[in-house]
């Protein structure tokens, strides 16, 4: 059977806030916030950042009802989400969210069909291939482990701040990543 055959591919920055009772774990905690934004063929922003927060939709799975028509199309390429440990947190914990509440069955062979572009094997090779610190190319200050405290204490205004600074941190760097990778094999041969 022939591969399927893209027409419009469609990249999107994507990323979930969640709220981690001890440590994380993709199959129980809680969705926040889910943040994407269009991406240009060269990785700059196309549009404004959209970020759906259960302090504005009311619960987790208004956030997912109101995400699901984005996300979960006819055409795999409609959204193309553009990230870091997207397999390992961000879709795993999205795809487990939504099965919990529509019973939708999406497994595997969901993940292993979405096309998806994770930079975290690349951070972590521009790492010197340690995975220790390898956020920190991303010119992160603060760790994503603080939105619970915020959380918690109700400070939407903190982790809105954080979520936009994280978008426009990675949207920054995936940008020079898409000019610079291609230059890097083309001059190498």
């Amino acid at each position: 059977m022939p591969e399927e055959v893209a027409g419009e591919m469609t990249e999107y920055y994507f990323d979930l806030e969640t709220y981690v009772k001890e440590t994380p774990d993709p199959t129980r905690d809680k969705i926040i916030t889910i943040q994407y934004q269009r991406l240009s063929m060269d990785g700059r922003p196309d549009g404004e950042l959209t970020i759906l927060t259960e302090k504005e939709y009311g619960s987790e799975k208004a956030i997912l009802e109101a995400f699901k028509p984005t996300f979960l199309t006819d055409n795999k390429f409609d959204f193309i989400p553009v990230g870091v440990n997207l397999y390992g947190y961000d879709l795993i914990c999205l795809v487990h969210r939504l099965n919990h509440y529509f019973d939708l069955g999406l497994g595997f062979d969901f993940l292993r069909d979405k096309p998806a572009i994770d930079v975290k094997s690349t951070l972590v090779m521009m790492n010197r291939g340690r995975f220790e610190g390898y956020q920190k190319l991303l010119g992160k200050t603060t760790s994503g482990s603080v939105i619970r405290a915020w959380y918690e204490v109700g400070d939407w205004p903190r982790i809105l701040r954080y979520v936009k600074e994280e978008a426009e941190l990675f949207t920054g760097k995936y940008q020079v990543l898409r000019q610079a990778l291609p230059k890097v094999f083309t001059e190498t041969g």
